[in-house]
């Protein structure tokens, strides 16, 4: 028994589910506010069941009504700049009088976000390692433990969470939060019906315009999202007193044969970097190991800097590079656009045959009508879609890649073998540098993505190094390039032996 059924439950389907069950077992669902009619025949009537509906439709109806009248007001209240809840790090509450009179001349109050300059200097920090470095999150937090005065951990809700010190989920949730660009933000997790999981990026509300001062810029924030692609792990000190020698390419080969990352390994008085698969995930042809030699790997590294990103000559190697591979590309782009207009105009003839029919046609029945009918719509998104395919040829066929990007790197020879460890790890990883070893034919390809942010970064890299003279700083090209687009450069295959 229930007080009313709309006690029991909101939604009409649950309550019914629930009164369905227990009918299955024998036992009547009563209301107090409505007649009992159960006897040993029958456990309801038709009166009482109409009437049951008619409630819990209309219970359900207030409930949603509610709902979108509440989804509405928050709305309202997020394009206003307003924030929900505790501050994010980096930002302070301020607190401002409520818009509504009433609520207002009640003491109630409304929030808006204000830099907490300390904090706001940690996001930053966070954000600049993550783009510059692409470490880790567990690794930006052990850098960030390594001064906790410098970049005073998060405070939770409840002091008794506190861990005192930075995790790589609290690094997680930062690089997450768009509201560092200015915007204000909600709905981004679900909380009550999916688990706290992160809803799709379309259903996020957003203020219209900045509401409150930005920390980072949406550019940043997004190179900070497409930063999670590469893993670069940083060992804690307990881990690196047991762990001798420190492997200088760690996590930047990869196996040409399976795709994994091959892994560093004493061997013979020398470093080499070896790939293991377990037997049963090893795929056909791939040797029980491989093995790769650091000081081989790193004299190609120090080749492919100086002859594309770095070295003197850069610009023209570069751009002959990419004439060569865009030559290349062109070919094939071209050999497959003339093979898509092909079709495209078979598919022209066959539209112009199906209209023959009906022109040769002496009786129709509505079998006919339908075949053609459904085979001129077939043939209609065969022809869209070629179009398109063929439009977004024409397109990569018109535009280039504007290799320009480089003249704002620094210009400098550089000595790998001098260069220590962690710098050359940091600088590799802001290159994104990236080799892949094919044993079988001893070759050794690089690679590297090269983005306009990159100039700083590389600048601030080099000049920390001694045999690095700092020189005048160089030109911006002269054609802007977007922040999502980015330059893939590939370094031919260079023969070694073991």
């Amino acid at each position: 028994m229930c007080e009313s059924i709309d006690r029991l439950a909101r939604i009409t389907y649950f309550s019914t589910r629930i009164e369905h069950e227990l009918e299955e077992l024998g036992v009547a669902l009563l209301a107090a506010d409505e007649p009992v009619v159960a006897t040993r025949r029958k456990l309801k009537n038709a009166t009482t069941v109409l009437t049951r509906r008619v409630k819990q439709g209309i219970s359900e109806w207030y409930v949603l009504d509610l709902m979108e009248k509440s989804w509405g007001g928050t709305e309202v209240h997020t394009q206003a700049g307003f924030n929900i809840g505790k501050p994010l790090y980096g930002y302070q509450a301020n607190r401002t009088p409520h818009p509504v009179a009433e609520k207002r001349a009640a003491g109630i109050s409304k929030t808006r976000l204000e830099i907490d300059p300390t904090r706001a200097a940690v996001v930053r920090r966070i954000f600049e390692l993550r783009i510059g470095r692409s470490a880790g999150y567990e690794a930006i937090a052990a850098i960030l433990n390594e001064d906790l005065a410098l970049n005073p951990p998060p405070e939770p809700s409840n002091p008794a969470r506190a861990r005192g010190d930075w995790c790589g989920a609290t690094v997680r949730e930062i690089l997450r939060n768009p509201k560092y660009t200015g915007y204000m933000v909600w709905n981004r997790h679900a909380t009550k019906s999916g688990g706290n999981r992160i809803n799709p990026m379309n259903e996020w509300v957003w203020s219209p315009e900045p509401t409150h001062e930005a920390i980072i810029s949406p550019e940043q924030f997004s190179a900070a999202q497409q930063a999670s692609g590469y893993h670069a792990r940083r060992r804690n000190k307990s881990t690196e007193q047991h762990q001798r020698p420190d492997y200088r390419l760690r996590s930047i080969i990869r196996c040409g044969l399976c795709g994994l990352r091959m892994y560093g390994t004493p061997r013979k008085e020398r470093i080499y970097y070896s790939c293991h698969p377990k037997r049963g995930s090893r795929p056909d042809g791939h040797p029980a190991a491989t093995y790769l030699r650091e000081d081989l790997a790193e004299r190609v590294i120090e080749k492919f800097l100086d002859s594309y990103l770095l070295g003197a000559q850069r610009t023209g190697r570069l751009r002959a590079l990419a004439d060569q591979l865009e030559a290349a590309d062109a070919t094939e782009l071209e050999r497959e656009r003339d093979t898509l207009a092909a079709a495209l105009a078979d598919s022209e003839k066959r539209k112009s045959k199906l209209v023959r029919v009906f022109e040769l046609a002496e009786d129709f029945d509505n079998d006919l009508i339908q075949s053609v009918v459904e085979r001129q719509r077939q043939l209609a998104q065969e022809r869209h879609g070629l179009r398109t395919r063929i439009e977004t040829i024409e397109e990569s066929l018109r535009s280039k890649p504007d290799v320009r990007i480089v003249d704002a790197f620094p210009c400098d020879k550089i000595d790998t073998d001098r260069l220590p460890a962690d710098k050359l790890r940091r600088l590799l990883q802001a290159f994104r540098v990236e080799l892949v070893h094919q044993p079988e034919a001893q070759e050794l390809t690089c690679h590297a993505t090269v983005t306009p942010t990159l100039a700083e970064i590389v600048r601030t890299l080099l000049n920390e190094v001694e045999n690095v003279q700092e020189g005048e700083k160089p030109a911006q090209p002269a054609v802007a390039v977007r922040v999502n687009d980015v330059a893939r450069v590939g370094f031919e295959p260079t023969l070694y032996g073991f």
